[in-house]
């Protein structure tokens, strides 16, 4: 007993790692849900959904119609995903019935994992062009990708409406393992229901956008004659050393250009109506500014991470992180953690 108790606290202490990584994981997801753009945010979930399973890409069904922007392929690469498959190819009527462009027809309430031989055999069949003629269409959509081994899950149909799935896919002869089903089961949920909140907060953000811009009216030194009180609030927000009653001179030489300024905090255009400069203002979010992966970064670096322990967890080196953490504080014109947590603070809180 005396013998096997170190290796049973080495392991107790490998699957506590394991259980923070994959928290910290699930934080990550709800964040972006909150602050980053679909497009964003869906790209940003297979990346992080690539730390705990190794996959070539991903056909993400979001339950919605094919002009709202699902299902979704996306084909990774690295740790930077970029969006290669056109969503009109899973909606082709030459696809109608093709099981790979609806997940499996139905996502499984476990994932089910196989080859492309086996998915295709269980009695679906597709038109062969005539002898000696080219096909008018692929005979399957696993052949157009150059897909191999496919895992998928999703919503239970009959309980979530409208259902959404995720099929991952490798193009090499190496099959999905046991445990990569087991790390898309627990992170399932997690990713369905923050589609759901990132969907609904983008709304939100589009409904507000048009309530947090200000207007005031400045002359052509930038000296404000009239504006909203948040129009000085905002100001200060960009520039808290200088005096919130004139529009310094770094944004007044692009506004007269016909320019718009964009700081760290605020974007500033202007009209001119009727020989009054009309001036508006409306504060950026944080995800127009930071890429969603430098939002991840971040977030754990302002919580108290180390570099290396974010390296470990998102699967890059802690050079990589050095780099992007350094490129972040560039971009917000910030110099240490607790300016950058106070940053996040102000700048990615819900609306």
């Amino acid at each position: 007993m005396s013998a096997s108790a170190p290796g049973n606290k080495i392991k107790m202490a490998e699957e506590e790692v394991l259980l923070q990584a994959f928290s910290s994981t699930v934080r990550d997801l709800y964040a972006l849900a909150e602050y980053a753009s679909p497009d964003q945010f869906l790209q940003q979930a297979i990346s992080l959904l690539q730390t705990w399973i190794r996959f070539d890409g991903a056909i993400f069904g979001t339950g919605e119609l094919p002009q709202q922007g699902g299902p979704m392929a996306i084909q990774t690469s690295g740790n930077a995903p970029e969006m290669t498959v056109p969503e009109s190819l899973l909606s082709r009527s030459a696809f109608s019935n093709d099981p790979v462009a609806h997940g499996f027809r139905n996502a499984p309430a476990s994932p089910a994992r196989g080859g492309i031989r086996e998915i295709y055999r269980k009695g679906h069949s597709y038109p062969e062009a005539g002898k000696g003629k080219e096909r008018p269409v692929p005979r399957s959509l696993a052949e157009e990708l150059n897909l191999c081994h496919l895992m998928v899950h999703g919503d239970d149909p009959k309980q979530v409406h409208p259902a959404r799935w995720i099929m991952l896919y490798r193009r090499h002869d190496v099959r999905f393992a046991q445990t990569d089903a087991a790390c898309l089961h627990g992170l399932w949920v997690h990713l369905s229901r923050a589609l759901v909140i990132n969907r609904s907060r983008t709304l939100e953000r589009q409904t507000r956008k048009s309530d947090e811009s200000v207007s005031g009216f400045i002359n052509m030194e930038g000296t404000v004659d009239i504006a909203d009180p948040r129009f000085f609030d905002l100001l200060e927000r960009e520039w808290p050393d200088l005096a919130p009653q004139s529009v310094p001179e770094v944004a007044l030489e692009c506004l007269l250009e016909g320019k718009a300024y964009r700081g760290a905090h605020i974007e500033i255009s202007l009209v001119r109506q009727q020989g009054f400069n009309m001036c508006r203002i409306r504060p950026i979010d944080a995800m127009e500014i930071l890429t969603p992966r430098e939002f991840v970064v971040a977030r754990r670096f302002a919580s108290g991470m180390s570099h290396k322990q974010i390296a470990r967890e998102l699967g890059v080196s802690h050079h990589t992180v050095r780099n992007q953490l350094a490129h972040l504080y560039r971009k917000l014109n910030l110099h240490d953690k607790a300016s950058l947590a106070q940053y996040l603070i102000v700048n990615a809180a819900p609306g």
